[in-house]
C-alpha cells in the first residue's frame, strides 16, 4: 500500500529535522550547554520569567532537581533568580544578557547554515520553499489548535 502524502512528507522531513537537531546538539556540546539547559532557556525566552515550580513541571522533575539545574545555569551566568515582590516565597527565574547571547548565537548559527543551503537555489525555488514552509507552519498551528498531541 502506498504511503499517503502526509506520510511521505513526514518521511522526508523526519531525517531532515533529526539532522538539524543533531547539529544543534553538537553546537550545544561545544558550548558545554546541556539539552536541559537549552530546553529551559528557550522556554524562558518564549514565555518570560517563570517560577521554580513551573520549571520543575516543564522538566518533569522534582523541585530539588530543578533547583540544581537552575543553580548550575546561574553559575554559568545564563539565568538569575529573583524573589517575587508580592510573595517572597516565589522564586522567578529569568534569562540574563549572557543567556540571551548564548541563545542568539545558537539561533544565528542555525540561520547561517540554512541561508548557506538556500543560497544554492534559484530565486523561484527559494520562493516555492518559503511558501511551502509557511503553509506547513499554518497547518501545524491548526492541528495544535485542535488539540493534537505534541
Amino acid at each position: 500500500m502506498a504511503a499517503s502524502a502526509g506520510e511521505q512528507l513526514a518521511d522526508e522531513l523526519g531525517p531532515l529535522l533529526a539532522g538539524e537537531r543533531a547539529t544543534m546538539a553538537h553546537r550545544c556540546h561545544e558550548r558545554q550547554i546541556s539539552m536541559a539547559h537549552l530546553f529551559l532557556m528557550t522556554k524562558i525566552e518564549h514565555h518570560g520569567a517563570m517560577p521554580m515550580t513551573r520549571i520543575a513541571e516543564l522538566l518533569g522533575s522534582s523541585l530539588p532537581t530543578a533547583t540544581g539545574l537552575v543553580s548550575r545555569m546561574e553559575d554559568r551566568g545564563f539565568v538569575r533568580r529573583l524573589h517575587d515582590e508580592q510573595d517572597r516565597r516565589v522564586v522567578n527565574v529569568s534569562l540574563t544578557a549572557a543567556g540571551k547571547r548564548e541563545l542568539s548565537g545558537l539561533h544565528a548559527a542555525r540561520r547561517h547554515r540554512l541561508a548557506a543551503a538556500a543560497a544554492g537555489f534559484t530565486d523561484a525555488e527559494r520562493a516555492q520553499i518559503l511558501a511551502s514552509i509557511r503553509m506547513l507552519r499554518a497547518a501545524l498551528e491548526r492541528v495544535d489548535e485542535q488539540g493534537a498531541t505534541r
